[in-house]
């Protein structure tokens, strides 16, 4: 699984100052081409055709939080069974097909989305589209294959959590910070859904989720419109959209994510780690929130890099306290977070730490919002944004999470001109409001009771 929210942070964070006589964007104009089918389905093209290639990417909009208790690890279960063949192209085909066509292939399941993604040489649009449109509409769901898959979604588990003191504390995190909310369930699934969920629920979720109008198809690459508007109105034209998904996500409010924190929690997890893991996480806000942009500023000060205010603190010294240190402000559909973890030395007396850590990001408010500090992650960021922009598949994710997410592709106007406004003072109003908040502080060590 891919921590998408830490792509997207860096992309959003990515827009940096204007240049001396436009801003950033008037600077940047991306061709798009905006596709609707009458059964909902929304079609991105991005021609470029500087190498006979092409990204293709589905955006499904489900992930975790649209799940149940019974069904938790729908979302990515179905990630799994969507490789394992449909009515035209059976079994064990797709890979074969699109690997033995010199593309790759892959996807990942994140709380808000699923993704599937392809590049290709140019030639194999239309089979790929053709593959994509079979797959949504007739999957197979082959009874062997799902008891396969079962097993091996479990030992993915355990892999990732059970057996990872770094999966067990983001896990453990989510659960405590999202207590009573959707975000707090597993991505991947509960142990007890994933051995008993039916291939009958699994399709029933599939009918409501796989449908035109829940997706986002992303085209970059070397493609001619007309043709892609020719190919996907024969493919995906005749699948009925969903009756129900539009009140699916309806239902879904805002205010039924927000971390309800009374109090801060202190909590120490049992785990395989021999020195101490720890995360520290303040409720902050949802995707496109303008003061988003001021912590995504903030969390690369203070933990992004060498040069960082929590490495200078706690790792550059002469008798350090942690081995690495880190910060990312974390920006969900429905709701964020803002965490800062690492390893600890071994003999740091945790809760020494804990007080000192809460301390000095307090002083960070004064001492390391500066223009100059600014300056520079608005720099950094600007190069990452290029470097994405100038990939297919990197302006196709750009494209696609924008439209899942906002519901309008060129959104990215918006963002970037939130991100030019950001001042000191926009960043130390929203450290200092961070800081005060309730949190959760959470350990894993082999040490832990």
């Amino acid at each position: 699984m891919k921590f998408w929210f830490l792509s997207l942070a860096l992309v959003v964070a990515g827009c940096a100052t204007s240049t001396k006589h436009k801003s950033l964007s008037e600077s940047i104009h991306l061709d798009v081409e905006e596709i609707k089918l009458d059964n909902g389905m929304t079609v991105l093209v991005s021609p470029n055709p500087k190498l006979p290639i092409f990204s293709l990417y589905m955006f499904y909009k489900v992930g975790g939080k649209n799940e149940v208790p019974g069904i938790t690890g729908a979302s990515h279960f179905l990630e799994h069974m969507m490789f394992k063949g449909a009515r035209k192209y059976g079994k064990n085909t797709i890979d074969f097909i699109i690997e033995g066509s010199g593309g790759s292939t892959n996807a990942y399941t994140t709380n808000d989305q699923t993704v599937y993604y392809e590049n290709l040489p140019s030639q194999q649009l239309e089979q790929m589209l053709d593959i994509e449109a079979d797959r949504m509409e007739n999957l197979l769901l082959d009874p062997d294959d799902f008891s396969k898959e079962r097993e091996v979604v479990l030992e993915e588990r355990k892999m990732r959590y059970e057996n990872s003191p770094k999966g067990q504390l983001y896990l453990k995190l989510m659960e405590n910070l999202y207590k009573g909310t959707p975000y707090g369930r597993s991505v991947i699934g509960d142990i007890p859904d994933l051995k008993s969920v039916t291939r009958e629920q699994i399709h029933a979720y599939f009918k409501r989720f796989y449908a035109p109008n829940n997706v986002t198809l992303v085209l970059v690459g070397d493609v001619k419109v007309n043709e892609v508007k020719r190919l996907v109105k024969e493919k995906f034209g005749s699948i009925p959209a969903s009756p129900t998904v539009a009140q699916d996500h309806a239902s879904l409010k805002d205010e039924d994510f927000v971390p309800q924190l009374t109090e801060s929690k202190v909590i120490a997890e049992k785990g395989h780690s021999p020195n101490p893991l720890f995360m520290m996480a303040y409720p902050s806000f949802k995707a496109g929130h303008a003061k988003g942009y001021a912590l995504d500023v903030l969390s690369t000060i203070i933990g992004s890099g060498k040069s960082s205010s929590l490495v200078h603190q706690y790792i550059l010294v002469e008798k350090p306290i942690a081995t690495s240190m880190y910060a990312a402000n974390q920006s969900l559909e429905k709701s964020g977070f803002f965490f800062i973890g690492g390893e600890l030395v071994r003999g740091v007396k945790i809760n020494e730490f804990k007080d000192d850590l809460q301390k000095n990001l307090h002083k960070f408010c004064e001492t390391e919002v500066t223009e100059r500090n600014i300056q520079k992650v608005k720099n950094n960021y600007l190069v990452d944004l290029y470097a994405g922009l100038d990939t297919n598949a990197g302006l196709a994710q750009f494209l696609g999470e924008r439209q899942l997410l906002f519901g309008d592709w060129k959104f990215y106007k918006k963002e970037f001109s939130l991100y030019e406004k950001v001042t000191v003072q926009d960043v130390k109003t929203a450290c200092h409001e961070l800081f005060n908040q309730k949190n959760v502080f959470l350990t894993v060590w082999d040490k832990n009771k």
